[in-house]
C-alpha cells in the first residue's frame, strides 16, 4: 500500500471513530435529558416509585452477590427464621458499618423490600444511580429539607402499612466500624405510627452485620465520595468476610408499651440499640 493510501484510509478510520464517539455521546445527551423528569422523582425525598418487580429483586440479587464476592468475601447468616417465619409488617434494621450492608440485607430477604438511602446515593452518577436503584425497591431521605424527616417517614408509613418490607438503617451512616452510633428515630416512629394506623402491632427485626476486619473511622475526615472509593478499591485490605446474625422480632407494644404512650422515642431508640448490640458475634 502507498503512503498515500495509507494516510487516506487512516484519515477515514479516524474521521469514522469520531463520528461514532460523537453518535454515541450526542445519544448518551438525549437519552440523558430525557430521563431528567424520572431523576427528579426518584431524588425527591417523599417519592415513591412503584413497587419492585421479580425481575428488579433477582437482578439486585445478583448484583448483590456479585459484589458482596468481590468486597466481603463469604457471608454467614444466622437467624434467618426470624425472617422469614414473620408474616406481620415489619422493618428490618441493621448497624451500617459498611456501604455494602444493604446488599448483605437484600439477600437474607430474598424478596421485594423498600430500602431508605440517604439523599447523596440517589443523585450519584447525575441520579441515574438513583433511577436504578428506585426500580429495586430504593428510596431517598433528604437531610437537606429541613422538615424534621415527615416527608420520608409519611412515605416509609404508607409503603409498610400497604404491606411492603422495609428496611432502615437508622444510624444514618455508614462508621466503618464495629460500634453501634447513635440513633435516629426515623425507624421506631415510622413502626409506631403504622402500628396506629393497622390497629395492630408492627415489627421491628434486629440484624447486626459484624464483617472480619474493618477499614475505621478514620475515614470520616473524608468526603463520602472518597469514602466510599477508598473502601471499594481498597477490598484486598478488608475481604475477609462477615457474619450477618438477625434476632428476634421486637413489636411496637414491647418498644412504646401496650397503648404506644407509655414510652418516648429515646426509650424506644435505646431499647433497640441495646437489642442490635446484643446480637454482635463478638459477645
Amino acid at each position: 500500500m502507498s503512503l498515500s493510501a495509507l494516510l487516506l484510509s487512516s484519515a477515514f478510520g479516524m474521521c469514522l471513530l469520531a463520528f461514532m464517539a460523537l453518535g454515541i455521546g450526542v445519544w448518551g445527551a438525549v437519552s440523558y435529558r430525557s430521563m431528567r423528569g424520572r431523576i427528579k422523582d426518584v431524588t425527591t425525598c417523599g417519592y415513591v416509585a412503584p413497587p419492585p418487580t421479580p425481575e428488579a429483586v433477582r437482578s439486585l440479587n445478583r448484583v448483590a452477590r456479585f459484589f458482596i464476592g468481590i468486597q466481603v468475601g463469604k457471608v454467614k447468616y444466622v437467624g434467618l427464621e426470624n425472617l422469614h417465619n414473620l408474616t406481620e409488617p415489619n422493618i428490618v434494621s441493621a448497624n451500617h458499618p459498611h456501604w455494602i450492608d444493604p446488599l448483605i440485607i437484600s439477600q437474607a430477604l430474598n424478596r421485594p423490600a423498600r430500602y431508605m438511602a440517604h439523599g447523596r446515593v440517589m443523585q450519584s452518577l447525575g441520579g441515574l444511580l438513583g433511577v436504578y436503584l428506585s426500580k429495586r425497591g430504593v428510596f431517598a431521605a433528604q437531610d437537606n429539607i429541613k422538615d424534621g424527616g415527615v416527608r420520608t417517614r409519611e412515605a416509609a408509613t404508607q409503603m409498610l402499612v400497604s404491606g411492603q418490607q422495609m428496611v432502615i438503617f437508622p444510624e444514618g451512616l455508614t462508621n466503618f466500624s464495629p460500634s453501634i452510633d447513635d440513633l435516629r428515630p426515623g425507624a421506631v416512629k415510622i413502626a409506631r405510627e403504622a402500628a396506629i394506623r393497622l390497629g395492630k402491632p408492627v415489627y421491628i427485626v434486629p440484624a447486626y452485620t459484624r464483617y472480619g476486619k474493618y477499614p475505621g473511622k478514620w475515614l470520616a475526615r473524608f468526603d463520602r465520595a472518597v469514602q466510599f472509593f477508598m473502601v471499594f478499591f481498597g477490598f484486598a485490605f478488608y475481604r475477609r468476610g462477615a457474619v450477618c446474625n438477625i434476632g428476634k422480632p421486637i413489636s411496637t407494644t414491647e418498644l412504646y408499651g401496650p397503648t404506644l404512650t407509655e414510652r418516648s422515642d429515646n426509650e424506644a431508640m435505646a431499647l433497640l440499640k441495646a437489642r442490635l448490640e446484643s446480637l454482635d458475634p463478638a459477645r
